[in-house]
């Protein structure tokens, strides 16, 4: 049995999280985890981005502040966690720099964002159904997950043009995405292909996402526009980094 029980919240649905434990145990290596928000039971408390439903919601945590950790989520061009509510926390986890969030116990590293590959509601694909059933079957080259969105705030305006400029020279590059060829599940836009050209929304140290966790996951060598020091988290040769400005 763990030894530390971890009770996690947050403004998401708790099978995105047990689909991404062995055996769909929520455990892992001396830490047990929690998703019932009525727990009172546990010695670390969890906040992943945000509290869940009423933004008023309380959490009397029975242990001391010092066992609390705040997961940002979003890049700092995306969203901004205020210091009245970063304090409330002893320690956060977040991928922001040091201007747009100070905390005496931030931690700055990649903030263990879920992967999208094989979500497809309730039966969604799971640890071990990636280990059982690797996506070896490789039938066509490269596809790329882009939207049609514009935004400027944001990498989406300069993805969207590098990606219809690599279009005109690659014509069997497959476009995937809102607004251009929706799909159910990432995973139709990456397990049939040798290749996934991967672009971030934002590129910043320790920012990366499931842009590049998808592919990974799906045995496609990603071509990859982000996170300037993902090799601190992959071995090199399993990502080819491209530059957009390229």
């Amino acid at each position: 049995m763990a030894g530390i029980r971890v009770k996690v919240i947050g403004n998401y649905q708790n099978h995105l999280w047990i689909r991404q434990f062995p055996g769909r145990k929520p455990a892992w290596g001396d830490c047990e985890f929690f998703f019932d928000p009525a727990l009172r039971d546990y010695d670390w408390l969890v906040v992943y981005n945000d509290f869940p439903g009423d933004a008023n919601q309380q959490e009397a945590h029975p242990g001391c502040r010092e066992n609390s950790l705040l997961v940002t989520t979003e890049p700092s061009t995306i969203k901004v966690y205020g210091s009245t509510y970063t304090g409330q926390f002893g320690h956060v986890l977040t991928s922001q720099p040091e201007w747009a969030l100070r905390h005496p116990g931030r931690i700055f590293s990649q903030p263990a964002l879920q992967w999208f590959y094989g979500l497809k509601g309730e039966s969604s694909t799971c640890f071990d159904d990636l280990l059982e059933h690797p996506p070896t079957d490789k039938r066509a080259d490269i596809s790329t997950v882009c939207s049609s969105k514009k935004q400027r705030h944001t990498l989406h305006n300069r993805r969207l043009a590098f990606t219809k400029a690599l279009k005109q020279r690659l014509p069997h590059l497959e476009i995937f995405g809102q607004g251009v060829r929706p799909i159910a599940d990432r995973a139709e836009a990456i397990a049939p292909f040798r290749y996934h050209l991967a672009i971030e929304n934002f590129i910043g140290l320790h920012h990366w996402t499931e842009k590049l966790a998808d592919p990974f996951l799906g045995l496609a060598l990603p071509f990859y526009i982000g996170c300037p020091n993902a090799w601190d988290y992959f071995p090199q040769e399993s990502f080819i980094p491209l530059d957009i400005n390229d």
